[in-house]
């Protein structure tokens, strides 16, 4: 026999939907889950079956700019490398003498 005391699933937020009412109005509860954010579970039998989640997609950026604000500096401003600083770009040019 079943235990009357059920652990809640802490993901089970969200709206509880009968399969057979879902077949009837899949569509109408799929807009429903995107305008609002909400999920959804399907039941049969009071046991779940799928959960429907809205997508969460943010715009693909192309183009000239694409990686604009992806770059995080590690270093503060005023101890990047100046480009007048030979001395620096000398040690580059050692590192590159060394490859085979």
């Amino acid at each position: 026999m079943k235990s009357a005391s059920r652990r809640k699933n802490p993901r089970s937020t969200g709206a509880v939907v009968a399969a057979a009412a879902f077949k009837a109005q899949a569509l109408a509860v799929m807009r429903r889950v995107q305008e609002t954010g909400l999920p959804v579970t399907v039941t049969s039998r009071g046991k779940a079956l799928v959960r429907i989640e809205p997508i969460h997609e943010k715009p693909l950026r192309t183009g000239y700019g694409a990686m604009r604000g992806t770059v995080e500096l590690l270093v503060p401003e005023d101890e990047l490398i100046q480009s007048s600083n030979s001395a620096t770009w000398r040690t580059l040019e050692e590192w590159d003498a060394t490859k085979p």
